[in-house]
């Protein structure tokens, strides 16, 4: 028997090792899905709105008050509104219409007592950093407010009569002019002398909450959803290309600060040199002199009333 007993003994001691080494593997699973966890909702909360953003913007556009300015954009004001057609005018989803790549807004005045007034405006960008509004947009939206109209009642009026797409382009030139000398998009290069590994590169650009919308192209999305940097390869593996948008930030040189420090960090894991868009190499002196250069720009932009990061700088200037 004692041969039995031995054999016994060394079946236990297996098993037990076998449920030891078995727990052991599961509780490092757990926690590995734990971290990961964790990574995934820091990296999200840089880059999708808050659960207190997120209940904001499920309030109508009333709530926003927005300020519109006739220098950039075509505003068309009704009269005549009452509480009752306002709220079934909010009931559908006509004030989230986009023409192409345009949004309408929709902004009213109203006071504190009753939350609603007899004015309401819409409007759309007389242009953006793509060029002017094209007559083919002016006429749809036209059609929108034709259909508003009937949604908001009879007893709802325009302040003003439409103005003629003549009259429209010649204020979008105007406006394009304007836009395209503050139109502040910087661009870095990260050169590499061998081509760079797109799958390791995916992991660094997670890690610094980039998204990869398409195949080998990167998003980098604010609290508000909008752009604020985009990455891609250039004319070949050897050199992916940044883009950071000064006017979507409400702090560019906090921003770019940021967005820079990761660059860094790619960098020096890919032996890759950061280059500005004249293809200079990019020194912490040439860097400092950028963040000067980004200050300034953001002073032109507020004294053209297109405060970085407001709604329509960010409708004007936005990346595509």
């Amino acid at each position: 028997m004692n041969w039995l007993d031995s054999v016994v003994f060394l079946f236990g001691e297996a098993i037990v090792f076998a449920l030891g080494s078995f727990l052991a593997l599961s509780v490092a699973i757990f926690f590995d899905y734990l971290r990961q966890k964790k990574r995934n909702v820091l990296v999200t909360s840089k880059i999708l709105p808050t659960n207190s953003q997120l209940g904001i913007q499920k309030l109508p556009r009333l709530a926003e008050r927005i300020n519109l300015d006739p220098r950039y954009e075509c505003i068309v004001t009704f009269r005549g509104l009452s509480k009752q057609n306002y709220e079934i005018f909010l009931s559908g989803k006509n004030y989230k219409k986009k023409i192409g790549f345009k949004t309408i807004f929709l902004s009213s005045n109203f006071n504190d007592k009753n939350m609603y007034d007899l004015n309401s405006s819409f409007s759309i960008v007389l242009a953006d950093r793509f060029g002017h509004i094209t007559e083919n947009e002016y006429l749809e939206f036209l059609d929108h407010i034709g259909q508003l109209k009937t949604i908001l009642g009879k007893d709802t009026v325009l302040q003003k009569p439409l103005p003629t797409y003549s009259k429209i382009y010649k204020s979008s030139k105007q406006a394009y002019s304007r836009i395209s000398k503050l139109d502040s998009i910087l661009e870095f290069t990260l050169n590499s002398s061998d081509s760079i590994d797109l799958n390791l590169l995916r992991n660094y650009m997670e890690k610094l909450g980039y998204i990869e919308i398409m195949p080998s192209k990167f998003v980098l999305f604010d609290g508000r959803e909008s752009k604020l940097s985009t990455a891609e390869f250039g004319f070949s593996k050897n050199n992916f290309r940044f883009l950071f948008n000064i006017a979507v930030s409400e702090d560019s040189p906090r921003d770019l600060k940021d967005m820079f420090n990761g660059l860094r960090w790619i960098a020096e894991y890919f032996q890759c040199q950061i280059l500005d868009k004249n293809q200079k190499t990019v020194t912490k002196n040439s860097f400092m002199e950028i963040i000067k250069q980004v200050e300034i720009r953001q002073n032109q932009l507020k004294e053209e009333g297109l405060n970085p990061g407001s709604r329509l700088s960010r409708e004007i200037f936005h990346l595509r």
